[in-house]
């Protein structure tokens, strides 16, 4: 696939803190910027050529479908495995190229801001649960 330089190169693309990349029609990254290599670990080279739908839970995978084919009318949130093993969350945006079989795909970080809203909904859990023990009591 031939994908203009302007496009995949350059500080714009190169140093976004935001997971950015080129993928075909069928899910295969074909170019990746760095901020992947730093969120997940695997090295650029080992991104490249590799299908999206690998790098998730296997329940994520229509997800994955709805990303590529760029239908969905605003953020899909999508967690990709690291190398360790862990996952990341990410909210995506899909754009397909008009003419293109290029479909340009931007992930934001939203790891710790789901760890955060967990850790609220416990707290309020845990608050809800000792005040309806204190009213049994």
């Amino acid at each position: 696939m031939d994908i203009p330089d302007r496009r995949v190169s350059g500080p714009a693309f190169n140093d976004s803190p935001h997971l950015m990349a080129a993928i075909t029609p069928d899910g295969v990254l074909t170019v990746v910027n760095a901020a992947w290599e730093r969120a997940l670990g695997y090295r650029l080279d080992e991104l490249a050529g590799r299908k999206l739908a690998r790098l998730v839970d296997d329940a994520d995978r229509a997800t994955v479908r709805k990303l590529i084919n760029a239908r969905a009318d605003g953020l899909i949130e999508l967690a990709l495995r690291c190398k360790d093993g862990s996952y990341r969350a990410f909210e995506w945006e899909g754009r397909r190229v008009a003419g293109e079989q290029t479909i340009f795909i931007t992930g934001k970080d939203v790891t710790d801001r789901r760890k955060l809203e967990v850790t609220q909904s416990l707290r309020l859990y845990e608050l809800h649960a000792a005040q309806a023990r204190r009213r049994k009591t």
